[in-house]
């Protein structure tokens, strides 16, 4: 056997490496025990289908794990085996020819390349490196095409869950933009607006006007830092693991041990089929509504009733309370409007109705079906 080609099964130490990296290194230690195979490898296609790219390997020197980082998916046996999803037997001629030195030296005389297909795709192929001519047993050449699935699956997997991590941190980054946008950014601009009026009022020394745009400008800075508070706890505590309906359950414990005020909860829908996105918006305004009624409305009891409607879930939030009065400060409808946003976010509404005196209710409506969320 050449130097090129190890003398035992040793661990491949690559720069790096993940999990399909892991997972076709122990395949392959796992099937070279059965075969007799003295080296082995894994490839994977690319996107347009025109490479193959060597995510891992065993029995092979550094060099040749470089040279063979990527290669036409055209070429050779691997390049028959993807086309006809076929196992195929050769020798190392074209490899050695194809990089113009033999990298298998004289230890090396035989190899295979079997396809590898998870759910009717193609995604690559493992190769099988022999000390002989002679094909593998009959057994083990049975198994092959079996074991090749089992890889291209378990590779499909690993893919498909790192895909659906990044999407989640796409998900992730774009509810903090807009939380940011929602809870902070409103503020300010609300603010600097209030800032150029006020300087005007400066200007033309209307002290009564300047006295109304600092407070203005007052009220919006201190809900600025309210809602830094307040983002900050909603990143560190991200959605209840259990769901929208476990989350409203605690919230309603919550409101009423500190509010003091009787809140009677009912659910006719049971568990949401929604995006955790989607379920957080919901959160937040349900939650946004019941800590208005417990600062400002001096109601004696609430109710919030969810249940489902012409193919949305309809939330309701009522209170017995003093109503939203007609001179309701600034901060209280950039909070109306911030709830109406999140609402359009999903595809949704928000609708208040409130008399003064009479008590106030909040009907919260979303699609039901995934399908029909923006």
């Amino acid at each position: 056997m050449s130097a090129a080609v190890k003398e035992s099964v040793p661990e491949n130490k690559p720069s790096n490496r993940d999990e399909c990296s892991t997972l076709a290194e122990g395949f392959l230690g796992t099937i070279a025990k059965m075969t007799g195979a003295i080296a082995g490898a894994v490839r994977v296609l690319s996107d347009d289908g025109k490479e193959m790219r060597l995510i891992g390997s065993f029995g092979l020197e550094e060099e040749v794990v470089e040279c063979e980082s990527t290669t036409d998916s055209s070429c050779g046996a691997c390049g028959a085996a993807l086309r006809e999803l076929e196992a195929r037997f050769a020798g190392v001629k074209t490899c050695m020819l194809r990089n113009g030195r033999n990298f298998f030296g004289k230890g090396c005389k035989s190899m295979v390349a079997v396809p590898l297909v998870a759910r009717g795709e193609t995604i690559g192929i493992f190769n099988l490196f022999f000390s002989s001519p002679k094909t593998i047993p009959e057994e083990a050449e049975k198994n092959l095409y079996f074991l090749g699935e089992l890889l291209a699956i378990a590779l499909d997997n690993s893919r498909r869950a790192r895909e659906s991590r990044r999407a989640g941190i796409v998900t992730e980054r774009r509810c903090m933009a807009n939380e940011i946008h929602d809870s902070l950014a409103q503020n300010l601009v609300f603010a600097r607006m209030r800032m150029s009026l006020l300087n005007e009022a400066i200007r033309t020394n209307n002290d009564e006007l300047a006295g109304k745009y600092v407070n203005d400008v007052t009220e919006a800075l201190s809900s600025g830092q309210r809602a830094v508070r307040e983002l900050i706890t909603h990143f560190r505590s991200p959605m209840d693991p259990l769901g929208l309906e476990h989350a409203l359950r605690e919230l309603v414990e919550e409101f009423k041990k500190r509010s003091g005020i009787p809140l009677e909860f009912s659910n006719r829908v049971g568990e949401f089929d929604l995006p955790v996105e989607y379920e957080l918006q919901a959160f937040n305004i349900v939650r946004e509504v019941l800590a208005n009624i417990a600062a400002h409305s001096s109601a004696t009891r609430a109710h919030l009733a969810v249940c489902r409607n012409s193919g949305q879930f309809v939330f309701v939030i009522e209170d017995n309370g003093s109503g939203i009065p007609d001179t309701l400060p600034c901060e209280g409808h950039y909070g109306l409007t911030i709830m109406r946003e999140r609402a359009m976010r999903m595809g949704g509404t928000l609708e208040v109705e409130s008399a003064c005196g009479q008590g106030t209710k909040v009907k919260l409506s979303i699609p039901c079906s995934p399908e029909t969320l923006s």
